[in-house]
């Protein structure tokens, strides 16, 4: 369960201040993996349910990506790998979890490939079949993949063919959770720019 209390006012301290004290505190109450992320952000349609944390997920999640500079490269690149493992594709947070890490990988791609390099085969995985996750192979995602394989390819062996596997039966082809699993629907290409999240002030 994560500290919602702490994660809120971390982040009003944070725009307050942003200080590398008030970055790390808010480093530290954000999600460590996947089941907090989605236990604090996640819909619920029941009726009574606080939906606060699912309404400031995009604005949390931007200053994760955004707001804190100050913080060690390798630890920052560690914790958003790892929240990744087990994510699935979805509306809302999950996407915006997503961009983040298309942001994270584009400003920080050596560590972020030492990290993923360094995980055990089935999590490399499910990392990459999260990255890539998408209901259309759109030529943006092309672009990256194809600039990834080609730069690491030999640096990183085992992680580009656990890449590629992903993005040929994942980029494409994910569906979200509640359009079920069984039947493949076409989806139109989108305008947004998935590697920018921002951190407006809702």
């Amino acid at each position: 369960m994560v500290d919602t209390l702490r994660l809120n006012n971390a982040e009003r301290n944070l725009l307050k201040d942003n200080s590398y004290e008030n970055q790390k505190e808010f480093f530290d109450a954000f999600p460590n993996n996947w089941m907090e992320f989605i236990d604090a952000y996640g819909y619920c349609s029941r009726d009574g349910y606080d939906l606060t944390m699912y309404e400031r997920s995009h604005f949390q999640v931007g200053l994760m990506g955004e707001a804190l500079p100050l913080i060690d490269e390798k630890t920052y690149c560690e914790k958003i790998v790892i929240l990744a493992l087990g994510a699935y594709i979805d509306v809302d947070a999950p996407n915006d979890f997503q961009c983040l890490q298309h942001s994270v990988m584009e400003r920080h791609p050596a560590m972020m490939m030492r990290i993923i390099d360094g995980l055990l085969p089935s999590d490399k995985m499910s990392y990459w079949q999260f990255y890539w996750a998408s209901t259309i192979r759109d030529p943006k995602l092309q672009k990256e993949y194809d600039a990834l394989y080609n730069k690491y390819k030999e640096e990183y062996p085992k992680s580009m063919k656990a890449m590629s596997i992903a993005f040929e039966y994942f980029c494409g082809w994910s569906s979200f959770m509640q359009d079920g699993h069984l039947y493949y629907k076409e989806w139109e290409p989108c305008s947004c720019d998935h590697w920018r999240l921002g951190i407006e002030e809702p």
